[in-house]
């Protein structure tokens, strides 16, 4: 037997419950932040130098809507965890409404953008495909399926609204899942010297992002919470498998020129 003074640990140490609820509160307000600032360096540069665009400023109001959309979204993220750590929940579901319509806005407005730049064959911002170039519609297209994964994890953190535990997961993962794969993808296509690596950043950088939440609760629980640890792992199959098995096939490609006509 061991003696009485011996302390043996079965489990990694733990914050306790006002020190983990600060740190969770904390971490939650810096995935928005972090999201945000990513859709800032993605999206920039074609707006700080509109001469590479493939078309002129103002932006179309189609455009304009799904930008205003995602960037609503983004700021409640923060705003809403705020409210909850200030012991505000009351606001925090009045405005989880806003919150709602701005997602819905976000997948329909993006949705039909994706269609307009495959009929066109180029994007807005020349990031993706170079100025006086068009590329195959099939291409264009394929980004649309995330905002099927935003859509899926969206609601879900709706259903699970009444699970704090769950839901505040459910919605980090719809910010580092659904919504920052488009600005990285415009970030790389950008700055040639991101390109090295050809097709590894997009998913090494999702595989990353989404790997943020199970390593918080790693070190903060000692454990990995379910929805954590297989929301990121689903999330990142339904990427990854798309755009490897799906996209490339002449099946896409058939639904692509179906949809654009």
């Amino acid at each position: 037997m061991a003696p009485s003074s011996e302390i043996v640990l079965d489990k990694p140490p733990t914050l306790t419950t006002p020190h983990r609820r600060a740190s969770e509160h904390r971490f939650y307000v810096a995935v928005g932040i972090l999201v945000g600032l990513i859709c800032i360096v993605g999206f920039g540069p074609s707006i700080i130098e509109p001469a590479g665009r493939n078309v002129p400023l103002p932006m179309t109001a189609l455009v304009a809507t799904h930008s205003i959309a995602g960037s609503t979204f983004v700021l409640l993220f923060v705003v809403q965890t705020i409210l909850i750590a200030t012991g505000r929940t009351s606001t925090h579901r009045r405005l989880g409404v806003v919150g709602l319509l701005a997602g819905i806005v976000f997948v329909v407005s993006g949705v039909l953008t994706n269609v307009e730049e495959a009929r066109r064959g180029f994007d807005l911002s020349g990031d993706l495909v170079r100025r006086g170039t068009v590329v195959d519609p099939a291409f264009i297209l394929a980004p649309a399926n995330g905002f099927g994964l935003f859509a899926v994890l969206l609601g879900a953190g709706v259903w699970y609204r009444r699970r704090p535990d769950v839901h505040k997961r459910l919605m980090a993962l719809t910010l580092l899942g659904g919504i920052v794969g488009a600005p990285i993808a415009h970030l790389v296509g950008h700055y040639p010297a991101l390109q090295v690596g050809g097709s590894v950043l997009a998913p090494l950088s999702n595989l990353v992002l989404l790997s943020l939440v199970p390593i918080h609760d790693r070190l903060t629980m000692g454990r990995i919470h379910p929805v954590s640890l297989w929301g990121a792992i689903g999330s990142f199959a339904w990427l990854f498998l798309f755009f490897t098995l799906v996209a490339p096939t002449s099946m896409w490609r058939t639904f692509t020129l179906w949809v654009i006509q």
